[in-house]
């Protein structure tokens, strides 16, 4: 819920700063009411705040929040606090920060959509197919529901897995032949290549061996001379009584060197120097190409794979359609079941709705369950609320928002998340006896849910838990939270206009007191 509210430099507010939490009301839950002259800038004021959470533009200087409910923050990367602090600032821009971390305007409205419900706008999402099953789903208590509710989820999960993997391969078929013959001509130009692990380095030694083979063997003849001088040697070290072996060791590495490198000549003149250059070419090919032979090679494997699946399609798209089949069986067994269940819930739950449009003379709804032949995520059923056989889509504005006021009433057993409600003027253009039933549903209501409310009708603002007073003088617009006598007279000028008369002064202590009893 939100226990405080900040603005500053708001349109034609210079400051606003409202608290709304207090012993008396638990977690700020409660009826928090604003009234005052047309103009003076009421519903200005909700829109600050709601911009607060995404909802419009930021146009205050600085606005903030701060929030106690139990939000999901770790989602997007924001450290939980024990309350959750929204922060916008406008400069040359609007910047926004939760907890002090910098977020996007998405982000902020993700995050308030968890828990604000705004119903001035004409939004439906309550009364979409989706959200009025999942309200009846709620409503169930035998364990045996929620097995078998968990049993049809999961499977539907791997149902739904399964028709994206068939629709990719019957994507994939398409252009599969195209892919095959592609696929086959490039694996065809690196197995006639047939490229070896190292082999590009080898030849280019090759290569560069071959370029100074001759001059390898005019050196070989000038240096096997020295062989000539050698037992000259032996004889001068015997001469001076030296030790010989030296030299011997050193003349035995000089022939092993000059044998290998006469076996290298040897080699090197078998080789087809045509043939090396040619295979350089076709391996520089393939380097120019993937960046490296080992690259070719992990290239060639991946489009080896990818060429078997490719020619196994038909094969595993066979299999899936069959166990998409056998899914589909065992997913329409269980969906039959819960749609049973849900149409007994429907009843009660539009029993429930039907008591609540009574208090707020509303015509009587029908809760009608349809059953499909499609198998979706919420089984085979879709739900509709119909209001005196009339689609809600062509409702006025107030009855629809008063539809919406009772079904939130009457999902009040089974719905177990916190709510922050805004209602602009849900009570207008209503007769006295219907003003005080829709603020007698709404009393009801802030028992669970913290709800922000403008009104021009006394029995509302007689119900507040907390009643704001909304002023403009001199084109400055003031917010304050009224005392008792201050509601007292307030409540009086709404009854009977600027001049306030003993009557209304009377009628508005009334209602004060009776709704206090």
């Amino acid at each position: 819920m939100i226990e405080r509210v900040y603005l500053k430099e708001y349109v034609t507010f210079d400051e606003v700063e409202l608290e709304f939490s207090e012993v008396e009301m638990e977690f700020s839950k409660g009826l928090i009411v604003f009234t005052g002259p047309s103009g003076a800038g009421k519903s200005v004021l909700i829109r600050g705040i709601l911009s607060i959470f995404g909802y419009f533009d930021v146009n205050a200087k600085i606005s903030e929040a701060i929030v106690d409910n139990e939000l999901d923050l770790e989602k997007y990367g924001i450290e939980k606090d024990e309350v959750t602090i929204f922060r916008q600032i406008k400069k040359n821009k609007s910047r926004y920060f939760i907890n002090n971390q910098a977020v996007s305007k998405k982000v902020v409205r993700e995050i308030g959509d968890s828990f604000v419900s705004y119903l001035s706008l004409r939004e439906i999402k309550e009364f979409e197919s989706k959200n009025i099953i999942s309200l009846l789903d709620k409503m169930h208590q035998e364990k045996d529901y929620y097995v078998k509710l968990e049993a049809f989820q999961n499977l539907y999960k791997k149902y739904n897995l399964l028709k994206k993997e068939l629709r990719k391969i019957e994507e994939s078929e398409k252009d599969a032949l195209d892919k095959i013959e592609f696929l086959k001509f490039e694996l065809n130009k690196i197995e006639t290549i047939n490229p070896k692990e190292g082999e590009f380095e080898e030849l280019m030694k090759i290569k560069k061996d071959l370029s100074k083979i001759e001059k390898i063997k005019e050196k070989i003849l000038e240096i096997e001379r020295i062989f000539e001088f050698e037992h000259s040697v032996y004889e001068f070290l015997d001469m001076i009584e030296e030790d010989s072996e030296f030299f011997s060791n050193s003349m035995n590495e000089l022939r092993i060197m000059i044998d290998k490198a006469q076996e290298k000549a040897s080699f090197l003149e078998s080789v087809d120097i045509e043939e090396v250059l040619n295979r350089l070419s076709d391996l520089q090919e393939l380097i120019r190409r993937f960046g490296s032979i080992e690259e070719s090679l992990k290239y060639y494997e991946e489009k080896k794979k990818e060429l078997e699946k490719l020619e196994n399609l038909t094969f595993e798209k066979e299999n899936l359609k069959e166990e998409l089949k056998e899914l589909e069986k065992e997913l329409k067994s269980i969906a039959k079941f819960l749609s049973e269940k849900r149409k007994k819930s429907a009843k009660i739950f539009e029993e429930k709705l039907n008591f609540y449009l009574k208090k707020l003379y509303m015509p009587e709804a029908k809760i009608v369950i349809y059953e499909k032949e499609e198998v979706d995520e919420f089984g085979i059923n879709e739900a509709e609320i119909i209001v005196n056989e009339i689609d809600i889509n062509t409702i006025s504005t107030g009855e629809f928002n008063r539809l919406r006021v009772a079904l939130l009433a009457s999902t009040l057993e089974w719905d177990n998340e916190e709510k922050v409600l805004f209602l602009d003027e849900i009570d207008a253009n209503l007769s006295g006896e219907e003003s005080m039933s829709v603020a007698e549903v709404l009393k009801l209501l802030s028992k669970k849910y913290q709800i922000f409310s403008i009104s021009h009708q006394p029995q509302l603002a007689s119900l507040a838990d907390k009643h704001f007073l909304v002023t403009k003088v001199d084109n400055k617009s003031y917010v304050k939270e009224l005392n008792k006598e201050e509601r007292i007279e307030e409540i009086a000028r709404i009854i009977g206009g600027k001049e306030i008369s003993k009557r209304a002064i009377e009628y508005a202590k009334e209602l004060l007191k009776g709704n206090n009893d």
